[in-house]
């Protein structure tokens, strides 16, 4: 990754000190720091770190490692609060300074709360980044390059993510970014980033980098009557093995309809700091089997078949250990709870049966050329896997290619679905797919859904206000997979094309997915009275089909043939 001014103070220092143990791997360096790194608080050597240094090693993206070899993880449990309360069912340690200052004992079941106050927002560079190249595809940065110049855009280049290394195995998590905007003005990013998509129909999204930290007066109370213990800018609460924390009314799906608040339990160790705003953010921080521990029965039935449990947990850790370095490098964090990264919900909802699919994978990630993976995954495919470019545009990634999801290749849909006839007979009359089952979710494999004209024009009102009344519906491209790549709506008032196929599911209140056909109705005055979506499937269609997982676990299939079936041509190795 690219070091900022404040990571490359800090680390020019560390440099100089002897190693500890970090060695079993190092994100972003090609050297070991002398950190210990305590329940996330730090001291070098007996060295005093400064403010400065906590922060910088805080935010580095490395990858420090359990005394059983075992990678630690920071993840996001909240951001964007005032204030937050826990518990700890044994006594844990408060360590204001981290390791080297002053230990607090804090009680076991006594509720502390966490505030903020004199905060301010950090500062960052905001880049729009409109693709994103693995090393393998370094020379399409070029033609890249030249495609957004031809449209008018200037570009540059950003380098994230990291190579690491773990027991002897070199691994590889770099990305090129290619942006063609670098400002300081988060809305300025955010709507170009929107506008870009609406008119290419590419995944544009905002990458954004730290300049200067956020800061804040982080406060303790509840310690003891009227005790209270303040820090500037970071807290670390560090527990014994086995420890259970309870953070308190924890939001969850901001912004959804499904949003709310509830009480969760983690291990490891918490940390609270100030997020890119002057909140407060509270981070946990443990291992990455707990993780994926907590990841899986979250992502999928807990009483599917083994097999499936087993790939949907080296899905899972593929996916958290590919984003390390490369995202979130605003954040004091390296991956995220929520659906932005993958939904961890805590100790609550682990399972034994999801425990022991991840013990069963303990390490076990997928590769491509060094290349940890993103291994996407989705609900249901509805028989046809879609194609990363085709979803979110960029280059090709051989292992997410469009195909019918039949358990052996079928010569008849060597083309995928290219025509609109095709689709039609596909969802009406499919193959044996692994996808078509009837249990876990599974009737979501094919669905019908009706708006009237009004309910279709105030859909599209709510994201495309100068519309109007809808008039007419029309595809204008489909992906090889046959979902729906782009439309345009014409109405009253004006005229849209909607790209993209997250985009097209948003524009008609949320389609279970883009692999649909259309029945409109239209009335005398032009308008459209009725419309009928029949379609198949949940979600993107990309990589890994849960679904299809537990229908391919079904017919005998281990978790090796699920995976080499879903990302061909990878490679499953053992990363610990």
């Amino acid at each position: 990754m690219l070091l900022t001014s404040p990571h490359r103070r800090v680390l020019r220092a560390l440099l100089r000190l002897p190693s500890h143990r970090w060695l079993g791997g190092v994100f972003g360096l090609a050297v070991a720091l002398g950190v210990c790194w305590g329940g996330t608080g730090a001291v070098a050597q007996g060295i005093e770190l400064s403010r400065a240094d906590r922060l910088a090693i805080l935010y580095t993206p490395q990858l420090p490692f359990s005394n059983e070899g075992e990678p630690l993880i920071k993840i996001g449990l909240a951001d964007g609060l005032d204030t937050i309360s826990f518990s700890a069912d044994a006594p844990v340690e408060l360590l204001p300074l981290g390791d080297g200052g002053s230990v607090i004992t804090l009680p076991a079941g006594r509720r502390f709360e966490v505030s903020v106050s004199a905060s301010e927002a950090g500062t960052y560079a905001h880049h729009v980044v409109v693709a994103e190249l693995t090393p393998s595809e370094r020379e399409a940065v070029g033609p890249t390059r030249a495609r957004w110049t031809q449209r008018g855009y200037a570009t540059h280049v950003v380098q994230v993510g990291s190579i690491f290394a773990v027991e002897g195995q070199r691994f590889d998590t770099r990305r090129t970014l290619i942006a063609v905007l670098q400002t300081s003005d988060q809305a300025e990013a955010t709507a170009l980033s929107n506008a870009l998509q609406d008119e290419f129909g590419v995944d544009a999204r905002v990458h954004s980098e730290l300049d200067a930290y956020p800061g804040g007066l982080l406060t303790v109370s509840g310690i003891a009557s009227g005790v209270t213990v303040r820090n500037e800018d970071l807290l670390w609460v560090r527990s014994a093995p086995g420890t259970e924390f309870t953070v308190y009314d924890v939001p969850y799906d901001g912004g959804t309809r499904y949003e709310g608040e509830e009480d969760r339990r983690y291990v490891g160790s918490l940390i609270f700091t100030v997020d890119r705003n002057g909140m407060l953010a509270v981070v946990n921080e443990t291992t990455l089997e707990q993780i994926v521990q907590g990841v899986v029965p979250a992502e999928v039935y807990a009483s599917a078949p083994e097999a499936a449990l087993e790939a949907q947990a080296i899905a899972a850790r593929s996916e958290i250990l590919a984003d390390l370095g490369a995202r979130h490098l605003a954040d004091p964090y390296m991956t995220c709870s929520d659906q932005m990264c993958q939904v961890y919900r805590g100790l609550a909802y682990h399972h034994p049966r999801t425990d022991a699919a991840v013990a069963a994978t303990r390490g076990q990630i997928l590769t491509s050329m060094d290349q940890v993976i993103r291994a996407n995954y989705s609900a249901n495919n509805g028989g046809v896997a879609a194609s990363n470019d085709e979803t979110w545009g960029g280059d090709p990634r051989p292992h997410l290619r469009a195909r019918v999801d039949t358990p052996t290749p079928m010569p008849a849909y060597a083309d995928g679905l290219p025509t609109e006839e095709a689709v039609a007979a596909f969802l009406a009359d499919p193959p044996d797919v692994l996808a078509n089952i009837s249990n876990y979710g599974g009737g979501r494999f094919r669905w019908e859904t009706q708006m009237t004209g009004v309910e279709l024009s105030n859909a599209i009102a709510r994201r495309y206000p100068n519309v109007g009344s809808v008039m007419q519906l029309e595809i204008l491209s489909r992906g090889p997979s046959g979902r729906v790549t782009s439309m345009r709506v014409a109405g009253t008032d004006g005229a849209v094309e909607i790209h993209r196929e997250l985009n097209v599911r948003r524009a008609f209140g949320g389609l279970y997915s883009a692999l649909f056909t259309l029945d409109v109705e239209t009335a005398v005055d032009g308008l459209v009275d009725a419309v009928t979506f029949t379609g198949g499937g949940f979600g993107h269609g990309v990589g890994l089909c849960q679904s299809g997982a537990i229908g391919a676990a079904g017919r005998g299939w281990d978790a090796a043939a699920i995976l080499a079936h879903y990302y061909p041509g990878t490679e499953l190795r053992s990363l610990y």
